[in-house]
C-alpha cells in the first residue's frame, strides 16, 4: 500500500488512501482518488526523495469541493494553518461546462518554489459534469443517483491506480 509521508514538526506521519477515506467518507470519492495522486505528484516534483514538513506547504486549489479540500487538509493541514486558498476562476483545467471550477492545484514551498498540477481533460467523462449539476439542483432520479455513486467510486479507484502521467500534468512554476 502506497503512503504519503510528511512531517508534522519532528513527527513522521504516513498517510494512506484508506486513511483519507476514513477522514472524508465516500461522498466525493472521485476527488479523493485524484487528490491523493495530486499530492503525490506535487511532493515528488517539489521535494524529490526528501520528505516535506507540513509547515512548509501552501496550496491554491482551483476546485472548492470538499473532497479535494479534505485530502489536502488531512495531509498538510493547510486550511487549518490558513495557507489553503480556493480560486475557482484559476485559468487552467476549466473543464466543467456548467460553472467555473478548475481541476488545477498549485503547491508552494516556503522558499517560493511552486508546482502546478492539472488533471488531464479526458479523465472525467461528460456525464460526470451532468451529474454534478443534477446534484447541485437536487434533480437526480434514483437510477441516476446510483449511477453517479458508482461512477465516483470507479473514477476515484481508477485515479488511484493509474500511472500518474496518464492522469496529471505537472508544471514547475518557480
Amino acid at each position: 500500500m502506497r503512503t504519503i509521508k510528511i512531517y508534522d514538526r519532528d513527527d513522521l506521519i504516513e498517510i494512506s488512501f484508506d486513511d483519507i477515506k476514513k477522514y472524508h467518507g465516500y461522498a466525493a470519492y472521485m476527488a479523493l482518488g485524484v487528490g491523493f495522486r495530486v499530492v503525490e505528484a506535487a511532493f515528488e516534483a517539489l521535494y524529490g526523495d526528501e520528505i516535506p514538513n507540513r509547515k512548509d506547504i501552501s496550496i491554491l486549489s482551483g476546485h472548492g469541493g470538499p473532497g479535494f479540500r479534505d485530502v489536502f487538509e488531512f495531509v498538510t493541514r493547510a486550511k487549518t494553518r490558513g495557507v489553503y486558498n480556493v480560486d475557482v476562476n484559476y485559468p487552467k483545467a476549466q473543464y466543467d461546462p456548467y460553472r467555473p471550477t478548475g481541476y488545477a492545484y498549485v503547491f508552494t514551498k516556503e522558499s517560493g518554489e511552486s508546482v502546478e498540477v492539472l488533471l488531464k481533460e479526458d479523465f472525467l467523462p461528460p456525464i460526470f459534469y451532468d451529474y454534478l449539476k443534477k446534484g447541485r439542483e437536487n434533480d437526480f432520479t434514483p437510477e441516476e443517483y446510483e449511477d453517479n455513486e458508482r461512477l465516483k467510486q470507479e473514477l476515484g479507484n481508477r485515479a488511484y491506480e493509474m500511472p500518474v502521467e496518464d492522469l496529471l500534468i505537472i508544471n514547475r512554476l518557480k
